[in-house]
């Protein structure tokens, strides 16, 4: 007998063994949730709530409260707003701010602190955890002059050491994981995927197989029976991925954003004499700055740990790969010698360079005839789409039927949909979707809309995004910013951040159908001829090549 689930008919025996598999992990869920609930009983909720559709309860009306909530979702300035609803003379305004100055980076002043209430200890000793876990220096210093690997001709066996994955995880950084191994694989490469110690059983999924499989990518899995305690972290994480290291003996171990990952494969790799690549795929440091003050918490402990250990990384790892000429630069002015530093940029799969039926498309989808202009993304505030509603506004107010898409989910959504009720614009945003259907989204658009926001990360870190709107004949309309002309074809346009006007000129000129369709062609063939998988395999070649793990 079997069980037919989603469509994939699965044997009983491999019911059973999943269903025991899932009992073995419940230690691990419930170790890791109690910990985050002893910790900070709203980041258990939170947890809980991402973990778990339809968990969430209503906010609470007490400001105190909205700060609590807002802390546990990382929304600095939504705890910055409820903070400021806290009376100066109420007794829990002191123990706000110190968990105010956490969120913040303020590590130090809040770690001095000594509040009286459970709040205010909660946060005093959450600082002291993170000085005590981002203090922790990076294991085996710089990379050696030499790291010879033992060359092969071509079967190599690489183990790529990652946070999170595909399928539970839909985020840019899992889909370059999935596709990049995917590519190597097809050059007849032995890559596999591992993720980060406790995932994806602390995620909430307990039956997911040992190594599971997406599209012929292994991902193995490092579990635990028991999550250990933030500051012995790193070190059970290296155990684990140690025996792993040694049951599957890879050539190379290429760990990627952030530093975690680094410091872990580095401490394996070095106590094995196996190389290890770093991928930079972002500055950790800089996105973690947009998102919790900008420019004015530069200084800030978090700011200035992060720094240092994802510099460590940089300069330990025997050979770094990253996305785009810009973050080259940027990681040789920290010191690491140019010759270790190879650019893999963003690509798409060949498939994505099929010819598209708009019309086709908007029928399946239920949408109406109009210009649509929109973007793939995941919905923060240093992404600009704001500007694009104004935009938008601006031309509907010309008497241009202008209509938004926006495909995916983030803290920025619900503000973005108040914005185009408020303006009038007709704004469609079904939220997240599979993988397997973006593709659609995209095609049902006539503009993709790129408005980043003028950011330490947004100058540097280039998005894959725009690329595979490009591969499906469609034009991009971007920030004027390094990162993005990077990912751009040539000839496209460009305004500065944050101009609605300048945004909706551009946007206006892309309304006449001709020109949209001859510089939709042109990005389709700037694209298909260096920006497709296969192309970018060869800046692989040339980082395990320069590791001496390949030859030929």
């Amino acid at each position: 007998m079997t069980l037919s689930v989603t469509g994939v008919s699965i044997p009983d025996r491999e019911v059973g063994m999943r269903a025991l598999g899932a009992v073995r992990r419940v230690p691990l869920a419930v170790s890791g949730a109690l910990r985050r609930f002893a910790q900070d009983p709203a980041r258990g909720r939170a947890a809980l709530e991402r973990a778990i559709p339809g968990v969430g309860r209503t906010p609470p009306d007490d400001p105190a409260a909205l700060v609590d909530r807002a802390i546990a979702r990382d929304r600095y300035a939504d705890a910055c707003a409820a903070l400021a609803m806290v009376p100066t003379s109420s007794t829990e305004r002191a123990s706000c701010d110190i968990a105010v100055d956490v969120l913040a980076g303020r590590l130090g002043n809040a770690a001095r602190c000594q509040p009286q209430d459970a709040r205010g200890r909660r946060a005093v000793r959450a600082a002291r955890r993170q000085l005590a876990v981002l203090g922790q220096p990076i294991v085996g210093g710089p990379a050696p002059e030499s790291r010879p690997g033992v060359p092969r001709a071509g079967g190599l066996a690489l183990l790529h050491v990652v946070t999170n994955s595909l399928p539970l995880t839909q985020a840019g950084s899992t889909i370059r994981t999935q596709r990049v191994a995917r590519a190597q694989r097809d050059l007849g490469w032995d890559a596999r995927v591992v993720t980060r110690l406790g995932y994806p059983v602390t995620h909430g999924d307990l039956r997911s197989p040992d190594p599971q499989v997406v599209d012929g990518v292994p991902y193995h899995r490092l579990l635990p029976l028991v999550m250990p305690a933030d500051e012995q972290l790193r070190g059970a994480y290296a155990a684990h991925l140690g025996r792993l290291v040694d049951e599957l003996r890879p050539d190379v171990l290429h760990a990627a954003s952030d530093h975690v990952n680094a410091a872990v494969a580095l401490e394996v790799g070095r106590a094995r004499g196996l190389p290890v690549a770093y991928e930079a795929r972002t500055f950790f440091e800089d996105t973690w700055l947009a998102r919790h003050g900008g420019e004015d918490a530069r200084d800030t402990d978090t700011y200035a740990l992060l720094r240092d250990r994802h510099t460590e990384a940089l300069l330990a790892a025997d050979v770094v790969t990253t996305l785009g000429s810009g973050m080259r630069d940027a990681i040789i002015s920290r010191g690491v010698p140019a010759e270790r530093v190879f650019v893999a940029p963003n690509a798409v799969p060949m498939d994505f360079l099929e010819p598209r039926d708009i019309t086709a498309t908007r029928e399946q989808l239920g949408i109406s005839d109009a210009l649509w202009v929109g973007s793939v993304a995941t919905v923060n505030d240093d992404e600009g789409l704001d500007t694009l509603i104004d935009a938008a506004a601006l031309l509907r107010g010309d008497g241009l039927d202008v209509r938004v898409l926006i495909v995916g989910d983030g803290p920025g959504l619900a503000a973005l949909r108040r914005q185009a009720e408020q303006n009038g614009v007709p704004l469609l945003a079904p939220g997240r979707v599979p993988v397997a259907e973006v593709r659609q989204w995209y095609d049902a658009l006539d503009v993709f809309a790129l408005p980043r926001r003028d950011t330490a990360v947004n100058r540097a870190v280039t998005a894959l995004k725009p690329l595979e709107a490009q591969a499906r004949g469609i034009p991009v309309v971007g920030s004027d910013l390094p990162a993005v002309a990077e990912v751009l074809a040539p000839g496209s346009l460009f305004v500065a951040p944050g101009d609605a006007g300048a945004l909706a000129e551009a946007l206006r000129s892309l309304g006449d159908p001709v020109r949209r369709g001859e510089a939709g062609e042109r990005a389709r063939a700037w694209v298909e001829a260096t920006r497709t998988w296969p192309s970018v395999m060869g800046a692989y070649r040339a980082a395990y090549s320069f590791l001496g793990a390949l030859t030929g």
